[in-house]
């Protein structure tokens, strides 16, 4: 009887201690680059993946999973309605992934938009519209294998959103008197 429940007691601190590890923590915050646009809306950089890291393990976007390649990451901070278009040629085999954080606790990264049409050696594209509040997101250069990896060029462009100018008939009759 007293071996039963030595037993039973080891089974629950076993559990116990299985339940209080904690998720692993997936963190490229301090990896990302901070986008700087000149006066017109446009970047450039290049890069490789192949030196980069792999935080980003698993996302569900678009129907691309889990690349375990690694990856680079550019910080682009946008105001309401503000958008960006990305295009990355890669020299290996490039999938784009756009989030709205830099760190998640042993789940998925959340995903905005994604891009995995070309394969090695192709232009991927990607285009995202921030919808709420002023926000950093993130674009995520992954590689789908580590043999993937590459060198890779990024042209970015940041868009305003175009408020539509209104007159009314009686504004332009004045502006002739």
């Amino acid at each position: 009887m007293k071996r039963m429940i030595v037993v039973a007691v080891a089974v629950v601190f076993a559990a116990a201690a299985a339940a209080a590890i904690p998720p692993p923590v997936y963190d490229f915050c301090g990896a990302a680059a901070a986008v700087v646009v000149d006066p017109a809306g446009h970047a450039a950089y290049a890069g490789n993946t192949c030196d980069g890291d792999n935080q980003v393990l698993d996302h569900l976007c678009g129907g691309f999973v889990t690349h375990m390649g690694r990856e680079d990451y550019y910080a682009i901070p946008l105001a309401p309605g503000q958008s960006f278009t990305a295009v990355v040629a890669h020299g290996g085999d490039a999938v784009l992934l756009v989030t709205d954080v830099c760190i998640v606790f042993g789940t998925m990264y959340p995903c905005l938009a994604a891009a995995d049409a070309a394969g090695p050696g192709g232009v991927e594209t990607v285009s995202f519209t921030n919808p709420g509040t002023a926000a950093t997101f993130y674009l995520v250069i992954d590689s789908h294998s580590p043999a993937g990896c590459g060198a890779y060029t990024l042209e970015l462009t940041v868009q305003s959103e175009v408020a539509a100018e209104r007159a009314s008939f009686g504004a332009v009759k004045s502006a002739y008197r």
